[in-house]
């Protein structure tokens, strides 16, 4: 079945989502845990940070759609499972990993952009053929025609 799963979805896209889990697990291990903690951050890098955060498993998830849709349905729960497991496992350990290394926190901060860019940049390149049938269906009035 995995053989399966990496034929339909490709193996980039399953790169893509470990890189999804390490940029948030970044994010999540560098999170302010007191007000304290809190820095201010540039308006542009903050939206940034959060458009990336956004369309990464976005992208994800729609791939994993698209991708299974003419395929065997049993393929559907993993390629689309994968995307949410991987943003909740990196969520969780990170935010253990944060409660737990206070002082790593800073340099997770500055790893954030950076780690939130790439996974962001390896999901378009995974997710590049969903992306053209998207855009496709934008100029056909929404209709998705494989």
């Amino acid at each position: 079945m995995f053989a399966d799963l990496i034929k339909i979805v490709g193996v980039w896209f399953l790169i893509a989502c470990v890189a999804e889990a390490l940029a948030v697990f970044v994010e999540q291990a560098g999170a302010a845990r007191s007000p304290d903690d809190e820095t201010k951050r540039g308006s542009g890098v903050a939206l940034l940070s959060f458009v990336a955060s956004l369309l990464t498993p976005g992208l994800l998830l729609a791939h994993g759609f698209l991708a299974t849709h003419g395929a065997e349905q049993s393929l559907r729960v993993p390629a689309m499972g994968a995307p949410i497991a991987a943003v909740l496992l990196g969520a969780l350990v990170g935010a253990i990993v944060g409660a737990v290394f206070r002082a790593a926190a800073p340099a997770m901060r500055t790893l954030a952009l950076p780690l939130d860019l790439a996974a962001l940049a390896v999901t378009i390149y995974a997710t590049l053929p969903s992306i053209r049938i998207l855009l496709e269906a934008m100029q056909n009035g929404g209709a998705i025609l494989q």
